[in-house]
């Protein structure tokens, strides 16, 4: 039986089944949400030609994976190039962000400040040996390679806003991979991620791949003749030679009940990052020729900071309002600690501070303007990666013979994305030594 069930129609899920379907697999797809595209998902608004994400994305112009992904079920001239600025916002002011001079020119650094951050930001961008980075935090090597004032006046705000308590313990490596993939020009697709998503997800099913979304599935077991059994929400039973699972550790550790196995103690050690982004859709435009705005955190406990999320992005300078009924698309976010209580706010209180927040970056900002408010939130939108992490990876292999497991706690150093997600299945679910014979 050559038949393989993939949990979780994300990227993975997605770019997955494409690569195993082509390969003579009959392959199931199972997701407990209505639509594929994992936390790239989203949906089209009254009034809007065009679909939008509840949670901000991207791609940026190296990014080949997803390439291959829409060239393979031909979907290349969906994509569009953008070429949109990044700016920060510093003492009330947005400032320029996204060329080497912009870099250059932060403020409150003196002339041995500025040479020594171009010499080692050129040097993180022509080295390809993010190994050597893992061995030091970042604060560590930032402040050893570019000086103290650097760190204090620039980096370590942004650190703070990305890692908030684990601003100070995450490897360089991690930011070594920032600066080395990081291009100005993006890419979007046209009417957006869902629509590009479903047209993968039509792909797929014209080649005999079956989607059951609205589907949990809460146990796998290993049977008596080595065949492996699902579970979902409803009682019913499914039977496959082999198991692809895509979902966080967490889910992972509960699917296969193994609560007392070293593999499970490894789950346990996987720590990650939580998110709330807002999506505001506005009567008026706002914050413009920015598209990506930095927003350095002042303290760890953003609820207490002026401007209470770490990144505001005006979609809308990217993507004409034309496609949205003429609206301002304008995204607020935070990652935040799984434990932050921030996590637990309602959505109303989220959206007061997120509000008063707006009216910081920009004095003309009238709550009058905001036509509609959606909350998204996740508790798992990012691993955190310490020193030394790639010896703590987890293995692809789980506790049952033949059942895998791929996801964003597998992507290092690089920071999670769609990219990513689709380029962990194309290489690595086809190496024999890591994921048994799947292909």
């Amino acid at each position: 039986m050559n038949k393989i069930a993939i949990i979780g129609a994300g990227y993975t899920g997605l770019s997955a089944a494409t690569k195993l379907i082509r390969s003579g697999f009959e392959v199931d797809i199972f997701e407990s949400e209505k639509l594929a595209g994992g936390l790239a998902s989203g949906e089209k608004q009254h009034g809007f030609d065009w679909g939008i994400e509840l949670f901000y994305h991207h791609w940026f112009l190296n990014e080949v994976s997803i390439i291959k992904l829409a060239k393979a079920h031909n979907l290349t001239k969906l994509i569009k190039i953008c070429s949109p600025n990044t700016s920060f916002y510093h003492n009330g002011e947005i400032i320029p962000f996204d060329q080497p001079h912009h870099v250059l020119m932060y403020p409150g650094l003196s002339i041995i400040d500025r040479f020594r951050l171009a010499t080692k930001l050129a040097t993180l961008k022509l080295t390809k040996n993010w190994q050597h980075y893992e061995r030091y935090t970042a604060e560590e090597w930032l402040i050893e390679n570019m000086g103290e004032n650097v760190y204090e006046k620039m980096w370590k705000p942004m650190l703070i806003a990305k890692w908030s308590n684990y601003y100070d313990k995450v490897n360089m490596a991690w930011f070594w991979s920032r600066i080395y993939v990081r291009t100005k020009k993006l890419m979007y697709p046209k009417r957006g991620f869902q629509y590009f998503n479903n047209k993968i997800v039509e792909s797929l099913k014209s080649s005999g791949v079956a989607f059951k979304f609205n589907t949990k599935i809460n146990l796998i077991k290993k049977l008596a003749n080595g065949s492996i059994e699902l579970l979902d929400n409803d009682n019913n039973k499914y039977t496959y030679s082999k198991i692809l699972i895509t979902s966080g550790p967490k889910i992972v550790k509960n699917l296969l009940n193994s609560s007392n196995s070293d593999f499970s103690k490894k789950l346990s050690e996987q720590k990650s990052m939580g998110a709330i982004c807002a999506l505001f859709i506005l009567k008026k435009s706002f914050m413009k020729n920015t598209y990506w705005l930095n927003i350095p955190a002042k303290t760890k406990n953003f609820i207490n900071n002026k401007i209470p999320f770490l990144v505001c992005i005006n979609h809308t300078s990217m993507i004409s309002k034309k496609y949205y009924g003429g609206k301002t698309i304008v995204y607020c976010a935070n990652y935040l600690s799984e434990d932050n209580s921030m996590l637990k706010l309602k959505d109303n209180e989220i959206i007061n501070l997120y509000t008063e927040g707006l009216g910081q970056i920009s004095t003309s900002f009238n709550k009058k303007n905001i036509a509609k408010v959606i909350i998204s939130r996740t508790k798992y939108a990012s691993p955190i990666f310490f020193k030394n992490h790639s010896e703590k990876v987890p293995n692809f292999k789980t506790t049952i013979d033949n059942v895998f497991w791929a996801s964003m706690s597998h992507v290092y150093p690089w920071d999670r994305g769609t990219n990513y997600a689709s380029d962990l299945s194309l290489i690595h679910i086809s190496e024999p030594t890591r994921l048994g014979s799947i292909s």
